[in-house]
């Protein structure tokens, strides 16, 4: 029994799967992981839209580690938003700042141009209320009956 016999149903289903979406499953949609997803959820309520994306995909390649080493054009990539000029890369750098403002986010560049390797590192950052000012606690909060 060879390889396309012995998972010849596994193939079609996919394949089934594949036709209904249109395309291949990219791994930047897939949700963040380990540690890194419980630092998500805690830096996406103080960031702007553009940190948002950012951090998804930061903590999705970091996974249960607090670091990782990613040139900034592949990080670019990765997130996929465009700014109004068109620059991806700008997009991503915007995003990054707002969340290193923040405190949710060191980055450190070691190199020039081509050779430099950036490190972005997870912080713990400020959940004050006025972070957190805009969520209503009515909402959030409900006292037992």
């Amino acid at each position: 029994m060879n390889f396309a016999e012995e998972y010849a149903e596994a193939i079609e289903g996919r394949r089934v799967k594949l036709r209904k979406r249109g395309f291949a499953l990219a791994a930047e949609t897939a949700p963040p992981t380990g540690q890194a997803a419980l630092w998500y959820a805690d830096a996406v309520q103080c960031v702007p839209r553009s940190g948002q994306a950012v951090a998804r995909q930061i903590a999705r390649l970091c996974g249960d580690d607090s670091e990782v080493t990613i040139p900034w054009r592949s990080l670019a990539d990765a997130v996929g938003r465009r700014d109004r000029a068109g620059n991806l890369r700008r997009y991503t750098e915007r995003g990054a700042k707002a969340l290193t403002d923040a405190g949710w986010l060191e980055v450190e560049t070691v190199g020039i141009k081509k050779l430099a390797k950036t490190t972005f590192r997870l912080q713990a950052g400020d959940r004050s209320s006025e972070c957190l000012g805009w969520i209503d606690g009515k909402e959030w909060f409900t006292e037992a009956a």
